[in-house]
């Protein structure tokens, strides 16, 4: 009895927690910019992928010493699944945190923050492009 007790109250808990989540409105537009962004990443990375095949991938470049970070092309995704983590993290911790009495305040420095890892993540994929094919 106790086990199902439990459940049923994590139920609840968390069935309340996604509606305040859903029902506050800068959340919503929160994730679906991440979302509509982390699609753009996987494209753009996943096109970097195809682009250099199975050359060299050139993965980090310091002005003072050159090139610095050689490896495989699979180093493309690691900006767009850096910055989905962010963006799931933060999602779920506003969730957890959700009935807290600063939850406006938290949502959206989650929500920003996740946001800006989303536009590192899209300069990181645009300083890869430039470093290996325009250098």
């Amino acid at each position: 009895m106790s086990l199902y007790g439990r459940w049923y109250d994590f139920k609840s808990h968390l069935g309340s927690s996604l509606k305040l989540y859903w029902r506050y409105r800068p959340n919503r537009w929160y994730l679906l910019i991440g979302l509509v962004s982390q699609i753009i990443l996987w494209f753009f990375a996943y096109r970097l992928f195809v682009a250099v095949g199975s050359d060299l991938f050139v993965s980090h470049y310091n002005v003072d010493f050159g090139i610095d970070g050689i490896g495989s092309s699979r180093r493309a995704f690691l900006p767009p699944i850096l910055s989905f983590a962010v963006l799931g993290f933060n999602s779920v911790l506003t969730l957890v945190l959700g009935k807290g009495n600063h939850f406006h305040f938290f949502a959206h420095a989650a929500g920003l923050s996740a946001l800006v890892a989303q536009i590192m993540a899209a300069l990181a994929l645009m300083s890869l492009y430039l470093i290996n094919f325009l250098a």
